[in-house]
């Protein structure tokens, strides 16, 4: 389907809708400040779209009972693909935020058309069993792990040299005859755990995307900051400048290595980590330096409200890495006994896998039809 073309007060009335997934007409004027009949007028235009519903009235404090307002699931539909140097995932998620269907679609050599192909066919076959109207589906977010040179185009690593340096709209776009948005991985997966994670208790956070490699995405007052090259969040380079180790999952891959634990790679890490291996301490002696130089770093240049730790780091290892910072403020001399406002330290709570493509699919929804 193309996208349905809302006034700006529907869209913003559309994704508060979705944040709740149902609230009533009296939360809506509460939450975006508008007036009752600015918020019936947007209520109205997105249900004659379908895209909600109105249904039960429920008490609004002393004034006349107010309509509640439900998200339309099956409205439309989005894919997300995510394209990692050693993994790819596909996922169909329907306007709720709620993926209908998912699947891991890794090629040897990572090729770039057979894997879209196979994302494609996958989506459709699933609408297909399910009796949804392939007209239903708005478009795929690609979110490829790598920095931009250029709209669409990615400098990934060596691993996925067919993704690399063309434009990543126009050749999906005329391959699958579908609206495509191109994002950086670190990007998407803050976009998606903003929808279905602890990102939904922020508004304004910086996602630490920790994997192969390393990198951030960067939400602020709901949205996804991408810089003026798409690029914001590639703070990598911060240990290399600094003269520090550069935490990820390949040197943590090579530090069990050194113990006697294998990995095939860093899914069969993922997949098998277990925290009482042989040299995991060690790799966090090593690292945690470094992470709460990071979060330093970030806390006093973002002013966020939260800093998450996320990517494909298992989760337990990340929650001891947050437990363990140490932000060097904390050491600093104390003016009038009064230190700037705290930013919150969290962990990324979908698994380690699903944000990536779950932000992808995302990416079409908040581009087209959200605020």
């Amino acid at each position: 389907m193309s996208a349905v073309k809302l006034s700006a007060r529907s869209r913003a009335v559309l994704a508060a809708v979705r944040r709740r997934n149902s609230a009533s007409r009296a939360e809506l004027i509460r939450d975006l400040g508008l007036s009752g009949t600015a918020v019936f007028r947007a209520t109205e235009e997105l249900e004659a779209a379908g895209l909600v519903r109105s249904g039960e009235t429920v008490a609004a404090g002393r004034g006349q009972p107010s309509a509640m307002i439900h998200i339309q699931p099956d409205a439309t539909f989005s894919i997300g693909v995510s394209v990692m140097t050693d993994r790819a995932d596909v996922v169909l998620v329907d306007l709720a935020g709620d993926i209908r269907a998912r699947r891991e679609i890794t090629l040897p050599g990572m090729p770039r058309a057979p894997m879209i192909d196979a994302a494609v066919g996958f989506a459709l076959d699933h609408m297909a069993k399910a009796g949804i109207d392939r007209r239903r589906l708005l478009g795929i977010g690609v979110a490829v792990a790598g920095y931009f040179v250029g709209p669409s185009m990615v400098n990934p690593g060596l691993e996925l040299e067919e993704w690399a340096l063309l434009d990543l709209h126009e050749a999906i776009e005329r391959q699958t005859g579908l609206p495509v948005i191109v994002e950086n991985i670190a990007s998407a997966a803050a976009l998606g755990e903003r929808i279905l994670g602890v990102g939904t208790r922020y508004d304004s956070f910086c996602y630490v995307n920790v994997a192969a490699g390393f990198g951030a995405g960067i939400v602020m007052n709901g949205a996804l900051l991408r810089g003026r090259h798409g690029n914001a969040g590639e703070i990598a380079g911060l240990f290399r400048s600094a003269g520090r180790v550069t935490p990820n999952l390949m040197t943590l891959r090579d530090r069990l290595a050194d113990h006697g634990i294998a990995c095939s790679g860093v899914s069969d890490l993922i997949a098998r980590f277990d925290p009482a291996w042989p040299g995991v301490e060690e790799w966090l002696a090593e690292h945690q330096p470094s992470f709460s130089y990071l979060f330093g770093a970030l806390r006093m240049t973002l002013d966020c409200e939260a800093l998450i730790l996320g990517g494909r780091l298992p989760r337990m290892l990340a929650q001891r890495i947050v437990d363990a910072i140490d932000l060097p403020e904390n050491h600093w001399p104390v003016r009038r006994e009064r230190r700037a406002p705290p930013t919150l330290m969290d962990v990324a709570s979908l698994e380690p896998e699903l944000s990536g493509p779950l932000g992808a699919a995302s990416l079409m929804f908040h581009q087209t039809m959200f605020d």
